[in-house]
Formats: structure tokens, sequence, C-alpha cells
């Protein structure tokens, strides 16, 4: 019963963050059962930084950009903005290239992200590859830069 009022207390926290995913919740509950206070502080800490990112199309991809490990700094430049002219925001999006998904990333980077070029199509091992990208090539392996 314990936990099944933490669960509802921070996921209540989140909704009115405008939800969290799974992992964000999942990282947060053991924080929350140790120290409630720290750990709201930070959600609501989070959700600030989160309204100050959001000024574009593609947010409606912030929270798994951030579960991949982007920075909300680097979502606010320049990710949403490649992620809109890449693709649309449009996970399904996919380029004669063969560029694919929400960051249109080339098939040949699916091994390299422990994938196949079909998970591509998926926007969390899209997004989880597009920061593999990013450490080896920088921001120039998009050119709409």
């Amino acid at each position: 019963m314990h936990t099944f009022r933490l669960r509802a207390a921070l996921a209540a926290v989140c909704l009115c963050l405008s939800a969290c995913t799974g992992g964000q919740l999942a990282r947060w509950l053991p924080w929350y059962e140790a120290d409630p206070a720290a750990a709201m502080t930070a959600a609501l800490s989070y959700g600030e930084v989160k309204a100050a990112a959001l000024t574009g199309d593609c947010d409606g991809w912030y929270d798994l950009a951030i579960d991949a490990g982007f920075t909300p700094a680097q979502w606010e430049e320049p990710l949403s903005r490649i992620m809109n002219r890449e693709s649309r925001c449009d996970p399904a999006a996919h380029n004669p290239s063969g560029a694919t998904g929400l960051v249109q990333i080339m098939p040949r980077w699916a091994d390299d992200c422990g994938g196949v070029p079909a998970d591509l199509y998926d926007p969390a091992f899209n997004l989880s590859c597009a920061l593999h990208v990013l450490d080896v090539q920088g921001w120039t392996a998009w050119t709409t830069l």
C-alpha cells in the first residue's frame, strides 16, 4: 500500500507537469521513497526547465529526448530544430537517402546503436542513436545546421 501511495503522489506531480515518461517515474520513485521533499522539488524544477524549453512543433518528444540523454539546452538548440527540419517531428519519416525517423539517422548507424535499421522508426531508439551519432560526429552529422 505504501508503494502505491508513493507512485500515485509522484504520478500526480508528473501529470501536472505535462506527464513524464516511465523512465522518469522509475528514476524518481526510489528518490521519492528516500526523500519525498527533495524528489518533489526536483520534479517541479524539471517542470520549470521543460516549460522554458518547449517552444516548437516537436515538443511532444522532449521527455523522450531527455530520457535518451540529451540535455534541456541541447533540446532547445539545435535538437528540436533539427528534428523539425529533418522529419517534421514524424517518427515514420523516411528520406530516399535512407535517413529514417525523428532525427533522420542513416541505416548504417543502427548496428552501432545496438539495433537494426527498422529500429530507427522507434522514437526512443532513434533519439538514443542520435545521441550516439552526436558523440561520434558532432552536430555536423545533420545538414540542417
